[in-house]
């Protein structure tokens, strides 16, 4: 049965949680088919700092050289709740994220709990894309140092 959307309500959750596979598979070259070509990401909440604008390419170049560090990494989202006007939709989902690196001084996981806003537009027909995230961070524990650490960029 279909959704009132015709569909586009579970194509578009299914986009959402394609990047969290395609990111914790490390499936890099897939994933800019999920991302409009500008996105606009706010991870201020976990970072400081501003929300950045950037090309999907260097979105995910950048989620590439800070992950690729890791030794694994597990994003689960759920459920999702979304909302379509027209060719823009809204998608709402609880997230926890565990990382892991073995042999770190600050310690070997660290899980972030949070919420994530995704927006998107319609592509096509059959196919929506990621114009923004914005994740809002619930709690953390561990190692939250963890991706400096594992980039030796952390201070000694």
């Amino acid at each position: 049965m279909l959704d009132e959307h015709g569909g586009d309500i579970r194509r578009i959750q299914d986009t959402c949680v394609g990047v969290m596979h395609d990111i914790d598979l490390r499936y890099w070259d897939g994933l800019a088919d999920l991302f409009a070509p500008e996105v606009t990401t706010d991870y201020t909440s976990l970072f400081g700092g501003e929300a950045v604008t950037q090309s999907a390419v260097e979105l995910i170049a950048g989620w590439r050289a800070a992950l690729s560090n890791l030794d694994s990494t597990q994003h689960l989202l759920g459920p999702i709740a979304v909302q379509v006007n027209n060719d823009a939709a809204v998608a709402h989902t609880h997230v926890r994220a565990w990382h892991k690196k073995a042999g770190l001084a600050g310690g070997e996981s660290w899980m972030v709990a949070g919420h994530y806003t995704f927006r998107l537009i319609r592509a096509d027909e059959h196919h929506w894309k990621i114009s923004a995230v914005k994740l809002t961070v619930l709690d953390q524990e561990g190692n939250v140092e963890m991706l400096a650490q594992a980039s030796g960029t952390a201070e000694a």
